[in-house]
């Protein structure tokens, strides 16, 4: 992957942990195990996140630069394909 995609980088490195890490948390959704967060007063509330953003955020992936990449791939793709 070129130097220019620096999270598709990241992405590829991880990509064996990640995917045991998902896995084990859509394990959890499947038994019914949901994430939560508590406020001051421990009242639990879902806390919404999805495990792809959970993922992200444990691996520092940077989704909305990993998103500008992606377009800047198929930009260069759709050029080089019409050359």
């Amino acid at each position: 992957m070129p130097e220019e995609y620096p999270e598709h980088v990241k992405l590829r490195a991880i990509g064996s942990e990640s995917q045991a890490i998902g896995g084990f948390l859509e394990w959890l959704n499947e038994k019914g195990i949901t994430l939560c967060t508590s406020d001051h007063n421990d009242d639990y509330y879902y806390c919404g996140i999805t495990t792809e953003k959970f993922l992200a955020r444990y691996f520092e992936i940077d989704t909305e630069v990993l998103e500008e990449e992606k377009q800047q791939m198929l930009k260069k793709l759709r050029v080089d394909f019409l050359w």
